[in-house]
């Protein structure tokens, strides 16, 4: 190896490593479990069949909290488990806006509570770590936020 080369190997190996490391990271980062519906009206349908209220939770491909909600709130079995007595729908806000023009969904990630019937019983905007998020479905009964 000639001396002008040696910076080259040298910027070369560090960006192999960062790509290794780039690499182990996203393979360790714990994966959304949530099983989301994507059909709002399907979903609706289904808590009808149940008895479940939905919970909606709007996002977007390009929202950056709500990609990293993927890793934390929705990767997380307490959350999970407190789903179970939901009907879990994701709602892209690009793929289906009149969903988000009727729930009024000013930002997200946005989370909504709906009656079988379409009604909003409680909703709130931003990311939540998953303790925030489970304590925010139990208040369920009281009025939107």
């Amino acid at each position: 190896m000639s001396k002008a080369t040696r910076p080259v190997w040298g910027l070369f190996l560090l960006l192999l490593a960062m790509a290794a490391v780039t690499i182990v990271v996203r393979a360790t980062r714990p994966k959304e479990i949530i099983p989301w519906r994507t059909d709002l009206a399907a979903a609706r349908e289904e808590a009808g069949r149940t008895g479940k209220p939905v919970m909606a939770y709007f996002t977007a491909s390009w929202c950056g909290p709500c990609q990293s909600l993927r890793h934390t709130t929705w990767a997380d079995k307490t959350v999970d488990a407190a789903l179970r007595d939901y009907v879990p729908v994701k709602v892209d806000v690009d793929a289906d806006a009149a969903a988000a023009q009727r729930y009024e969904v000013r930002s997200i990630p946005a989370f909504a509570v709906l009656d079988a019937q379409g009604k909003a019983k409680k909703s709130t905007d931003g990311a939540m770590a998953p303790e925030q998020f489970v304590a925010w479905l139990r208040g369920v009964g009281s009025n939107a936020e």
